[in-house]
């Protein structure tokens, strides 16, 4: 009979690795690989290190996750909470930030985007978008290759690495009703990313995703159309977790990697920094939430919005001023907080009263 960890690790990986590596890895292999790093958990430091907050935060939700009773999501919850706090490295100050496209391609995927939406087709379900109506997708072709080479630059600029494109994915639109989980993207590919909002229907209503900086903030943003949410998306966990009040949204989304990234088999270092405790269940504590995992994605049911820290957040309102990238500390009155590495080189318009 094939040992249940043996089973279960193959079932996770068996999608972004090679079959041999998949053969291998079992639990003796994996501890094995835990010892050979001299991993610990705590582990002797979070990435970014120097941020209290984002290593409390982390700590935490991996409470949460020793209290979660079924046997694969409890490993789920342990692989994307050690993905995001530890294993993942960041290239920014917080992890994301607001600026504004350039308005050529916004143009072009907005008409494609509203020529397309009447004869649109369902997108195939995943386990993060819940609702009771699916998702439309517009398909735009080889236009999503162009908006992946030209936002590219701004891109770079903003982390300071050259870039690989991995996938630009879209056009998204959500539909009344719908949540997108709170999660983090694939370790292997999807990196440094943007969600780029195309527009949406005139009667919806602000529909903010959230992200998590490396301050231990949760960021509530809204974005209008032609706003651009640079995010380490492997990282920095996200998600719309409140339900979208209106007849569509749509956003496309564009993922890359630095050069050189192994994009192999990156995605066991989560796996091999996972402690052999993982498999304890932890008994129910007062004053923490109860997780549960949607596939990789993780809710808090017993929070508004399925997500305790929606009702704590710092608040961020599109559009964003041209010329800037908008982060944690931007004062629109005070011009030394305003970062312009990875910005759109157009006319700089910095007075936005909200932001």
């Amino acid at each position: 009979m094939i040992p249940f960890i043996t089973y279960l690790l193959a079932i996770l990986l068996f999608l972004n690795l090679p079959t041999v590596t998949v053969a291998r890895l079992t639990e003796a292999h994996r501890l094995a690989e835990y010892q050979r790093r001299n991993h610990t958990y705590p582990p002797r430091h979070w990435v970014p290190s120097g941020y209290p907050e984002w290593g409390a935060m982390h700590e935490r939700r991996i409470e949460q996750v020793r209290r979660i009773t079924e046997h694969g999501d409890r490993y789920d919850g342990w692989l994307q909470t050690l993905t995001s706090g530890f294993i993942s490295p960041n290239f920014t100050e917080f992890g994301w930030g607001l600026t504004r496209a350039p308005p050529g391609i916004v143009e072009e995927l907005k008409q494609r985007l509203h020529d397309g939406l009447p004869t649109a087709g369902d997108e195939v379900r995943t386990s993060a978008i819940q609702g009771e109506l699916k998702p439309y997708l517009v398909p735009v072709g080889r236009l999503a290759l162009k908006a992946m080479d030209v936002l590219k630059p701004m891109h770079e600029e903003w982390v300071g690495v050259p870039l690989k494109g991995t996938t630009a994915y879209g056009l998204r639109a959500y539909r009344n009703g719908s949540n997108l989980l709170m999660h983090v993207d694939k370790p292997q590919t999807h990196i440094i990313s943007c969600i780029l909002h195309i527009d949406h229907s005139e009667d919806s209503e602000p529909w903010p995703i959230f992200i998590e900086d490396f301050k231990g903030n949760t960021n509530e943003v809204v974005l209008e159309s032609g706003d651009m949410l640079f995010y380490e998306s492997s990282k920095c966990l996200h998600g719309r977790p409140r339900n979208f009040t209106g007849s569509w949204y749509s956003s496309i989304f564009v993922h890359y990697h630095p050069v050189g990234w192994d994009t192999q088999t990156r995605n066991l270092e989560s796996n091999y920094a996972i402690p052999p405790d993982w498999t304890e269940i932890s008994p129910p504590s007062d004053g923490l939430n109860t997780l549960q995992m949607s596939g990789t994605a993780l809710k808090e049911p017993d929070c508004p919005d399925v997500w305790c820290n929606t009702q704590n957040t710092v608040k961020w309102q599109g559009p964003a001023p041209e010329g800037v990238v908008v982060t944690a500390g931007f004062d629109a009155k005070d011009p030394s907080t305003w970062k312009t590495a990875g910005a759109y080189k157009g006319t700089a318009t910095h007075d936005n009263s909200e932001l």
